[in-house]
């Protein structure tokens, strides 16, 4: 259905995300920090990251600019539990496409990857690649 990267240093937040979205027959990976994300998406083609903005290693707002530069059609949904209009702002001038606060709603974060997967399946397919 869509290859999902899950960011976040919190390890729960992770394993429930992963399981929430397998559960929806997703293909979804995972990484506890910005520095293995980055490793991740030089290797594989994600459609939608789900990409927490306060990490130890290295911040949402510094992967999100390397996410844009190594995959323009890959769609970026900012996770926070700390959120703030200047960071919402921010985010989304650096090409997020969607902005959710923790906690959510499991339903809340299947519906909004299902549209971000079906946004970059429009792209692609526009663009010939599908």
């Amino acid at each position: 259905m869509g290859k999902i990267l899950v960011v976040d240093d919190d390890n729960i937040i992770r394993t429930v995300l992963k399981k929430v979205l397998e559960s929806e027959n997703f293909d979804v990976d995972v990484a506890e920090g910005g520095n293995r994300a980055i490793e991740l998406i030089k290797s594989t083609e994600y459609d939608v990251i789900l990409l927490d903005i306060i990490m130890e290693d290295l911040d949402g707002i510094e992967v999100l600019r390397k996410v844009k530069k190594l995959s323009p059609l890959t769609t970026v949904i900012m996770m926070t539990a700390y959120s703030s209009p200047d960071y919402v702002l921010h985010a989304l001038t650096l090409g997020a496409t969607d902005f959710i606060e923790k906690p959510f709603e499991p339903e809340n974060i299947i519906e909004l990857v299902k549209e971000n997967v079906k946004r970059v399946k429009r792209w692609k397919k526009t663009l010939g690649l599908l």
